[in-house]
């Protein structure tokens, strides 16, 4: 009974750390409750590879909103920027499913959305970031009139938030000089340009380093677009020395912004990038100006960066492949785990279910088994008095002479006399007992006592009852001595062996001895 309730309760521990996914982890360590900490999908995720796996991007805001570590509104201002701003612009527009540039028209609508919503309102930082969203989709859609009146609400913004903000409104102001110029307000544009250049003539840090970048370019292509490609070789040597500084002490430019590039590859890939425009600046003036042997130096330079660019794009996708591989093989390893649990614990409730019935049938057959055990002792009991009676009442001398019981006795008083004979001297305790020790016993021939159990017992033959006065004597033993071995009860009870003990009392009481002793205790 205890082996079968240890098998249940072990089990049922199966099926629930089946259920329940288990408690331990493989390091042996007890795992604590999720929390959306734990979870990759943050916003930083998404924001940090929107530009080349937008649709990733997409996933992971999609799920950093159901974990809860993004509200509905701060997912609408991330996916307009994936739409409108990624670098994939074909993957995005063919994601959204349909022509060109859906994905400026699906970013706009986002963005005008959120200006009226009270969250974006009521914090300067997130409406600028939505004012930048829309100054940059508008400008990319050529809406220049749209583009500068969106611009200026950034700069007012910007201003607003205070020093911290200042290099981001100088930044706009070069990108409106630059409109102003290409509108044919060339003085006014330029002049705009050249004070935003002035206030960021100092090397600062890396939001202002960049700030100036952006300037230099635009008036870059503001001079390039009247020939004046001396004047542009200055602005793009600078680039060049202020990125080569950038590159020999990144320490100094540390500011923590959310352009600064975060590892050192995409450092140099920034510096690597901004240094092959300026270069190309420059081989461009040389060739306007007829300097041949200047604009070769330069292209040679060039086409050692537009080989390493390569190499890094590569690069680039196979790592972008190899992380998209990595990521699907991470979530069919989860469905897999998710499905093996499932199965394991559908495979423990059968297993469960089983054992009940199992134990059920147990307890089914240890009742009957009880019921039979008892009817046995009783009959044995009762067999015992009334041979005991029947001994007292008539009794015949086992000193007879063979040949008046061969002459005199009928085939029931001989069967009677032979049964008393065996069973008071216990001659049936004797493993070889057999028709030859009554012969040698009573000198009768084999042929009158095979008569006389034939014809006067109710035993067809000696050897049946000497098998039942054996099965009774077992039963005897293991009821007053329950400490005995089988195999001792079955020797001490005239059996030659376990085997024919066991068969023939399975057969008499339709149980076996280890059944029969199991009811006992």
């Amino acid at each position: 009974m205890k082996k079968v309730t240890y098998i249940l309760l072990y089990v049922f521990a199966i099926v629930v750390t089946a259920c329940t996914g288990g408690g331990v982890s493989d390091g042996g360590r007890e795992k604590h409750a999720p929390q959306a900490a734990d979870t990759i999908h943050t916003l930083r995720a998404a924001m940090g590879i929107y530009g080349y796996q937008p649709e990733q991007a997409l996933r992971i805001i999609d799920s950093a909103l159901i974990v809860g570590n993004i509200d509905e509104v701060q997912a609408e201002q991330c996916r307009a920027r994936i739409y409108g701003m990624t670098l994939m612009r074909e993957q995005m527009d063919s994601l959204l499913g349909g022509p060109a540039d859906i994905r400026l028209d699906s970013a706009q609508s986002i963005a005008i959305r959120l200006l009226t919503n009270e969250s974006i309102k009521a914090s300067l930082t997130r409406l600028r970031d939505v004012y930048e969203i829309l100054a940059y989709i508008e400008r990319m859609q050529n809406d220049t009139l749209e583009w500068l009146h969106r611009s200026r609400q950034l700069i007012d913004v910007c201003r607003q938030i205070g020093p911290e903000a200042e290099t981001d409104a100088l930044r706009t102001e070069a990108e409106i000089g630059a409109a102003l110029y290409a509108m044919s307000h060339e003085e006014e544009g330029m002049a705009k340009v050249d004070s935003v250049l002035t206030l960021l003539s100092d090397k600062g840090k890396f939001n202002e380093l960049d700030a100036f970048i952006v300037a230099s370019r635009r008036k870059i292509t503001m001079l390039g677009s009247h020939d004046r490609y001396a004047e542009t070789l200055p602005l793009a040597r600078c680039i060049i020395e202020r990125l080569d500084d950038y590159e020999a002490h990144p320490e100094r430019y540390h500011d923590g912004s959310h352009r600064e590039p975060k590892t050192d590859q995409k450092r140099a890939d920034y510096i690597r990038f901004y240094r092959s425009q300026a270069q190309n600046f420059i081989a461009a003036a040389y060739a306007s100006l007829g300097e041949q042997g200047n604009m070769l130096t330069a292209f040679r330079q060039i086409e050692d960066v537009v080989r390493e660019a390569t190499a890094r794009e590569h690069i680039a996708r196979y790592n972008a492949m190899q992380q998209q591989l990595e990521a699907e093989r991470q979530r069919e390893a989860a469905r897999m785990a998710k499905e093996s649990r499932r199965m394991i614990g559908f495979v423990s409730l059968l297993i469960l279910l089983f054992a009940i019935y199992v134990f059920g049938q147990w307890r089914k057959t240890n009742k009957q088994n009880k019921i039979l055990a008892q009817q046995i002792r009783d009959a044995v009991e009762y067999k015992e008095k009334y041979r005991e009676l029947s001994t007292q009442n008539s009794k015949l001398s086992t000193d007879s002479k063979p040949c008046t019981l061969n002459s005199t006795l009928s085939d029931i008083e001989l069967s009677t006399y032979l049964c008393d004979l065996i069973e008071n001297e216990k001659l049936y305790l004797n493993p070889l007992f057999g028709r030859q020790t009554l012969i040698d016993l009573t000198g009768l021939s084999k042929e009158r006592i095979g008569a006389a159990f034939s014809h006067g017992s109710e035993h067809a033959r000696l050897t049946t009852f000497v098998r039942e006065l054996r099965l009774t004597h077992a039963v005897r033993l293991m009821n007053e001595h329950p400490e005995m071995r089988l195999e001792q009860v079955c020797l001490a009870s005239g059996f030659s062996n376990t085997t024919s003990f066991r068969r023939s009392f399975k057969e008499k009481f339709g149980i076996s001895p280890s059944e029969f002793r199991e009811t006992k205790e």
